[in-house]
């Protein structure tokens, strides 16, 4: 039978990196001894006392339907999260949405804010998906593009260089997937500027808000003069609380936007689980001292990262946060396709070719440090039959 699809498909392409990381499982499967560095994944358990807050929750039949919006405990719980840490206030009843998941999060917000031929600014290199979403909202992406040598700086003159009267969204995403830079205040002030005068929402993708090294500082952006109603705010429980299988991410806004996400909400998902709801009630009000030791854990591969792949013939800019290593491949004297097929034949290594992370990707490769210490030193040994 000859199948006919619908016409927004044709503008999104399959993820990358989920596309990588099978391939990567399907070698290993094989025999092949394949090192992975492709995945957004930590390597670390869900903490136990998380585990069991969710266990606990079946016990007690929490197994049905929820509120579309999460339940009120675990919305009062991100909104004291929201209050004590980025001293913004939010309404638990009408002004937090719990999703499952980051990525139906952005699609949410993408498609109750865009219509076709809205045009969206992204921060480039960036995270693959959002070109993808707004492709299927039907909207225009335009990625402003920022440099290694710069060290991924912001300026108010790139962004002007790509608003147009079409341009209705900015997308940031501090710490960064995949160069790790984070936004300085004065970043986040040129672009809330432009914001305000422009007539413009952001939506801050603040996943990675905890994985912070050295002396760097998040600041939300929503926390500036006049930029709370135009900012639409993303978190989650994936990258800092290693529960990527949960599926549980929030969005925080001015109720206006919130009330039509909602309908998205229910007409697709109805709801997140309920199970990983309570687990993500226990994240946020229970120990928190894996944080830290995470954090640490990751720098530690940080460095390991930086250092190793430092050489003849790779550069690798310094994460600031996040778990991502943006590998520069120039030297090799190929494109970044070609790269990380050289990477996988000669030193066993799958990596993430930098142009899915848009234009200003090209010329380089990611990689995760989200692995173990001893996968990234074997990654970086292997590194010698370049």
């Amino acid at each position: 039978m000859d199948y006919t699809f619908a016409d927004r498909l044709k503008n999104i392409t399959s993820s990358a990196t989920v596309s990588l990381a099978e391939r990567a499982k399907s070698l290993r499967d094989a025999g092949q001894d394949v090192i992975d560095l492709t995945i957004g994944e930590p390597d670390f358990p869900t903490p136990p006392h998380i585990i069991r807050a969710g266990y606990r929750a079946m016990i007690k039949g929490h197994t049905k339907y929820t509120n579309s919006r999460g339940i009120i405990e675990l919305r009062k719980a991100i909104a004291q999260k929201l209050e004590n840490e980025n001293e913004l206030l939010y309404s638990a009843d009408t002004e937090i949405i719990v999703t499952p998941g980051g990525k139906q999060a952005i699609m949410y917000a993408v498609l109750a804010l865009i219509n076709p031929g809205d045009e969206v600014l992204c921060i480039e290199p960036c995270w693959l998906g959002y070109e993808s979403c707004i492709a299927l909202a039907g909207g225009v992406y335009a990625g402003v593009e920022t440099r290694e040598e710069d060290e991924y700086a912001v300026t108010e003159k790139q962004i002007l260089e790509k608003v147009t009267p079409k341009t209705k969204l900015i997308i940031i995403n501090s710490p960064s997937n995949p160069t790790g830079k984070v936004l300085t205040k004065e970043e986040l002030e040129i672009i809330s500027k432009i914001c305000i005068e422009r007539n413009m929402i952001c939506i801050s993708d603040d996943i990675y808000e905890k994985i912070i090294f050295d002396n760097h500082q998040f600041h939300s952006i929503a926390s500036l003069p006049s930029m709370r109603e135009r900012t639409l705010i993303l978190n989650g429980f994936s990258k800092a609380y290693s529960m990527t299988g949960w599926r549980l991410a929030y969005l925080a806004g001015d109720r206006k936007i919130l009330g039509q996400i909602n309908k998205l909400q229910q007409l697709s998902a109805t709801c997140p689980s309920a199970v990983s709801q309570w687990a993500g009630v226990e994240a946020l009000t229970g120990l928190q001292m894996h944080l830290k030791k995470m954090t640490q854990a990751y720098e530690l591969r940080r460095n390991i990262v930086h250092k190793g792949f430092n050489n003849k013939k790779l550069a690798c800019f310094k994460p600031q946060g996040a778990f991502y290593g943006f590998v520069n491949i120039k030297r090799l004297g190929v494109n970044s396709d070609q790269a990380c097929e050289c990477l996988l034949e000669k030193a066993k290594i799958v990596t993430v070719p930098g142009h899915v992370f848009g234009r200003a990707g090209e010329g380089y490769v990611r990689i995760s440090f989200g692995t173990s210490e001893k996968n990234l030193k074997k990654a970086i040994k292997n590194l010698e039959y370049l």
